[in-house]
């Protein structure tokens, strides 16, 4: 009769062996990451629809962002974007591929075509992910929102290499050193002062950039390009990891979809009327209003 510590230890070694193997095989060529940036990896952008089920509209989807926008095909229309941000608790998190400032309680929000978004946490990334008239700038900053149908709507701000940008001079550099997905608490923050201030805009139907690559994503993009350091950029790549320095998707195509443009911000909640033009098989608009403050 066999020995049944023999065989016991027999079993435990194959067990441990099958699962190295498995380990071995499934191991994440960019870390411990599900998706990565370089296109030449199995992980890459054109593969992430590949990678889970959840995934699918990474490959298949017919709105995806980010796009170039044409910025030529344009006509002036009322504006339809308001802004009433305000300071509410943050906390800064590294998700590895990206930073993240989360806002808890009510940071105040925008309101877009009559329904009201709640900001919830802002990101960003370097170089920036849209391009307009197939320019790319140093970096993006995206500011997410959501209503009450859990539609989420997001205001996309585009940076150049020049001064500080005061959105990140108020956390110090401490806060971005050792930082992990614990956080580090930033106090009161108002997105105010980033989030706005910027004359024109480009609005379009589009998703997530990052995987599932949800749609049904109300994009703005901001035309007018704030400024960022070069040190304020190293900052931000050198506190994730370092496969995700540079960490902007591909831009996609727009396979019919509209492309808006409006003129001046109008701060405060209040009505707008809108209209549109055909031209070149796209809806191109600007939205012009006065500001109330």
């Amino acid at each position: 009769m066999a020995n049944p510590d023999l065989l016991s230890l027999i079993l435990t070694y194959l067990i441990v062996s099958s699962l190295s193997s498995i380990m071995t095989c499934n191991a994440d060529p960019s870390g411990d990451h599900e998706f990565s940036y370089e296109d030449a990896s199995t992980t890459g952008p054109k593969k992430w629809g590949s990678l889970s089920a959840d995934w699918k509209y990474c490959s298949a989807g017919k709105s995806q962002s980010p796009v170039n926008i044409n910025s030529r095909k344009a006509k002036d229309q009322p504006n339809d974007l308001k802004m009433a941000y305000k300071e509410a608790p943050a906390t800064l998190f590294n998700k590895g591929h990206n930073l993240v400032v989360q806002w808890q309680g009510d940071a105040g929000g925008i309101e877009v075509n009559g329904s009201t978004y709640k900001l919830v946490q802002c990101h960003w990334h370097t170089p920036s992910e849209h391009t307009i008239d197939e320019k790319r700038y140093d970096a993006e900053l995206h500011f997410v929102h959501s209503n009450d149908q859990k539609q989420l709507a997001v205001i996309g701000v585009l940076f150049e290499v020049g001064e500080s940008d005061p959105f990140i001079e108020k956390m110090t550099e401490s806060k971005f050193k050792g930082l992990d997905a614990d956080g580090s608490d930033l106090g009161k923050v108002s997105a105010s002062s980033t989030a706005s201030g910027s004359k024109r805009y480009f609005r379009y139907a589009g998703s997530l950039t990052t995987p599932p690559c949800s749609e049904g994503v109300t994009w703005t993009v901001a035309a007018n390009a704030k400024t960022i350091s070069k040190d304020q950029i190293k900052l931000l790549q050198g506190a994730v990891d370092h496969e995700f320095h540079e960490n902007a998707r591909p831009v996609q195509e727009l396979n019919g979809r509209t492309e808006w443009n409006h003129n001046r911000l109008y701060n405060g909640f209040a009505g707008a009327q809108e209209t549109t033009v055909e031209r070149n098989h796209h809806q191109y608009c600007i939205y012009g209003v006065e500001s109330s403050s």
